[in-house]
């Protein structure tokens, strides 16, 4: 698997690792680009809001089904069972029978013993059916791991196109942010100079400027999810190659000394030789079952460590919060500046009538 380096938004960058954006970061190349994303934004478009960013997270999704359609193509099966089942032939061998031979002849050459014989053939046949059963187990093992291969090789693509979206999405994040900030200057000169315009279009641009900070928002989430992301697909990636080199340590050292350790108890069939035979064979199921441990154990901590994640930081909840809040804060205000103004209409309102009656009467 190959490591590239990551390279995302710094602290010199408009946004920064945690999504803060600091629009007095923006690079004075790059402002025009930032300003056009930002005009798809547009305030007589009841859906520019919705659709603003939609293409990228269609993208996440479109990647996503293409990765999962490729996992289900290469499918051939888990290599854990297929390990576990190779350990249940390895087992099946018999050494003492093997060396029972030597012994088996000297039998069969008195005439009343001879129909307590084994046939010797058969049980050659039988380490024949082991071996082949062994080979085509073997091969189901290599399968999967050339799948644990492919599917790093699907996950790497996933995670550069992760990387670009990210990119990508911090830009509209950043243009959305200079959108929201334009709003906001626009907002506080009309409700300076309300008497210039109508309520509603005072109402209509704090209503656009609340959803687009809440549009804001959730391309935030998205950002970190994908960010996160990263980091699971490594674990993932990580996971492959283990069981991918786990699986070629079976068949390139462990499967050549069992079948060396096979052909020795075949051709040696003399009674000295069955504890060497007998401890090669324990040393090869130790090897496999202590690998199969070291699996097991590795994969367990990995996906501990992965449940113990959460979907969305603490921070960005806490900055979400405060914005909130801010928003809530900015809206109060605002009411209880529009009551004012309304007293302050009715005092006058009274004082003109007053003033009218005045003149009328005199």
């Amino acid at each position: 698997m190959e490591n590239k380096e990551i390279i995302l938004s710094g602290m010199a960058g408009p946004i920064d690792k945690e999504g803060n954006v600091n629009l007095a970061n923006i690079q004075e190349a790059d402002l025009a680009g930032y300003q056009s994303i930002s005009n798809q934004l547009t305030e007589n478009d009841a859906n520019s809001i919705l659709n603003y960013g939609a293409e990228i997270q269609n993208s996440i999704s479109r990647q996503s089904d293409t990765f999962l359609a490729n996992v289900r193509a290469h499918h051939a099966g888990d290599v854990g069972p297929l390990i576990n089942e190779l350990l249940a032939e390895l087992n099946y061998i018999d050494v003492d029978e093997l060396n029972k031979n030597a012994f088996q002849r000297f039998l069969s050459n008195i005439p009343i013993l001879r129909k307590m014989v084994i046939d010797v053939k058969k049980i050659f046949q039988k380490y024949d059916k082991i071996t082949a059963n062994v080979d085509r187990i073997s091969n189901k093992v290599k399968a999967g791991m050339i799948n644990s291969v492919k599917d790093n090789t699907s996950l790497q693509t996933m995670f550069d196109s992760n990387v670009n979206l990210i990119k990508e999405m911090e830009r509209y994040i950043v243009a959305g942010q200079l959108k929201f900030k334009q709003l906001n200057e626009e907002l506080a000169e009309m409700e300076a100079n309300a008497a210039q315009y109508q309520d509603y279009q005072i109402s209509d641009k704090r209503n656009f400027i609340s959803r687009l900070d809440k549009r804001l928002a959730d391309m935030k989430v998205v950002r970190f999810i994908l960010l996160q992301s990263l980091a699971q697909i490594r674990v993932v990636q990580n996971n492959n190659t283990s069981i991918a080199e786990k699986a070629q340590s079976i068949l390139t050292t462990t499967m050549p000394v069992w079948k060396n350790q096979l052909t020795l108890a075949v051709a040696l069939q003399r009674q000295r030789q069955n504890i060497e035979v007998q401890r090669k064979v324990s040393e090869t199921t130790n090897t496999i079952l202590q690998k199969n441990a070291e699996m097991l154990k590795q994969n367990s901590i990995e996906v501990a460590k992965e449940n113990e994640n959460t979907i969305v930081s603490l921070e960005t909840l806490k900055n979400t919060t405060k914005s909130l809040i801010d928003t809530l804060t900015e809206v109060k205000q605002i009411h209880e500046q529009g009551a004012q103004t309304r007293r302050e209409l009715d005092a006058g309102l009274q004082s003109l009538e007053a003033e009218l009656k005045k003149g009328v009467i005199s």
